[in-house]
């Protein structure tokens, strides 16, 4: 996506404490649609190509270096394969964003090339909302470029000045700015891209005698024109895609905006139709086939794709890596990191948990839960199942109440169950792994299975029933 050949670095300014916040976890930690604000803000610039990510950290450094140790050991491209390094750079005190740059320079003295600098605390950047950026700074041969932005209210924003032929002439602050200049509603985002090691000595001139003491990057901007330096603009057609969080108020607005933002773009783009947007909250990272439908109360987070003509929903849940096959429908259930094959019936309220895959045209019906399993084509596992740690062949049935008992709570060891082709269960049997049932097979209702059943042979194991004339009047 990139513009330019000339090498790109990204530094993400992530030290501040973000006080309103009222918690314990950094604000750039807390989640945004199923990914922190942080890795949202990763992802952003790793769209553009960049060669090396630097992230300055503050307060609760080492909670975003656990953080990123844990997610992110490098950081992630749109289909989150591992292609770049990421550096961590402690500002401590933190004396503003000019002084957070300042931190980074030293491991800079060996690059030439163009530094895209972006705040941490963006969670609906996106790569193309970055794109035009670096596009206009390689176009102008710019020494520091703006990403600007049209809002409705400036409220205390800086304000991006222009003169008479709309060339960008400086960024005032709102305490500094005249009457006039406050009625001006393109405002400074806060992120640029700059030509090192062009600036590094605008960097290095940075003064703090301001009331709070600290060192600004919008001074660069007029730095660059003291010198005769070229400064430009390129304007963010959305504000809410680089906006800021500063409170829980305004992180629940930013989980609204990019939930609107991500229905939209499924309705006009992939023809899904959303029942209720206003009820239904899907990560970016979804994809969805034309003319699904979502209905309300639906929760997909994570890398979910769902194929085309599915109904998912109402009160449903998908959590991490998943696929749906075309023409599935997922009723009133939860789905984590699994696949489940085509036409397809899931739920109501079924349970599939980490690591399952699905063949075609097969039911999970109500209250049936599956977990680390296989299951074939034309397979029904009706209602109130338990299937964990199972191979479960084509065309078979599993009658109500199945469960595979594969946990051994003496040991704390799991052990696995095979189910052939064209096997059945009857209800209320307990297959006790590790154990395994042949092809075509049938297992009798009320059977605790604990033996090995060949193929097409009949298991019953239980108790010969025996029944007591005239007990009930005697007891009675």
């Amino acid at each position: 996506m990139t513009a330019s050949k000339r090498p790109l670095r990204a530094v993400i300014l992530a030290a501040g404490q973000g006080k309103r916040m009222k918690s314990r976890k950094p604000k750039v930690l807390h989640d945004v649609l199923g990914l922190s604000i942080l890795s949202r803000v990763i992802k952003a610039v790793m769209a553009l190509g960049v060669e090396h990510v630097h992230i300055v950290v503050g307060h609760e450094s080492e909670q975003i270096k656990d953080y990123l140790e844990k997610h992110h050991s490098t950081a992630i491209t749109e289909d989150f394969k591992t292609i770049s390094p990421i550096t961590t750079h402690l500002q401590e005190p933190q004396l503003g964003t000019g002084h957070a740059l300042m931190q980074v320079a030293p491991y800079l003295k060996d690059f030439n090339g163009d530094l895209l600098v972006t705040v941490g605390d963006a969670p609906l950047l996106t790569g193309e909302t970055l794109a035009p950026l670096l596009e206009t700074h390689v176009k102008d041969n710019a020494t520091v470029t703006i990403l600007s932005t049209i809002v409705p209210d400036s409220k205390n924003y800086g304000r991006v000045l222009r003169d008479e032929n709309c060339r960008v002439r400086g960024i005032v602050e709102d305490k500094d700015a005249s009457e006039e200049e406050k009625k001006v509603n393109e405002i400074n985002s806060a992120i640029y891209c700059f030509k090192w090691p062009d600036i590094e000595e605008g960097l290095k001139g940075l003064k703090n005698d301001n009331k709070q003491g600290e060192y600004y990057l919008p001074d660069l901007a007029a730095w660059a024109v003291s010198k005769g330096l070229i400064l430009s603009a390129s304007v963010a057609e959305d504000y809410r895609e680089v906006a800021g969080i500063n409170s829980r108020v305004e992180l629940a607005e930013a989980i609204k905006d990019l939930r609107d933002l991500t229905a939209e773009k499924l309705a006009l783009e992939s023809g899904v139709t959303i029942v209720d947007p206003a009820s239904t909250w899907i990560s970016p990272e979804v994809t969805v086939g034309q003319d699904s439908t979502i209905l309300p109360g639906t929760h997909l987070m994570g890398n979910i794709k769902i194929g085309s003509n599915c109904v998912i929903g109402p009160n449903t849940v998908m959590k991490g890596n998943v696929v749906i096959g075309d023409r599935t429908s997922v009723v009133l259930s939860m789905v984590q990191d699994s696949n489940i094959g085509e036409d397809c019936k899931v739920g109501p309220f079924c349970h599939v948990r980490e690591g399952n895959t699905v063949g075609n045209n097969v039911k999970l019906g109500n209250f049936v839960e599956i977990k680390k399993s296989n299951i074939g084509n034309k397979t029904n596992v009706g209602h109130l199942s338990y299937i964990g740690d199972t191979t479960l062949g084509s065309n078979a049935n599993i009658g109500a109440g199945t469960i595979t008992a594969n946990y051994d709570h003496l040991t704390k060891k799991k052990h696995k169950t095979a189910i052939g082709d064209g096997a059945s269960t009857g209800s209320n049997s307990v297959l006790v792994a590790p154990v395994s049932i042949g092809d075509k097979a049938v297992v009798g209702a009320g059977s605790v299975v604990t033996k090995d059943v060949p193929s097409s042979a009949l298991a019953v194991a239980r108790s010969q029933q025996k029944n007591i004339d005239g007990w009930a009047d005697r007891e009675r």
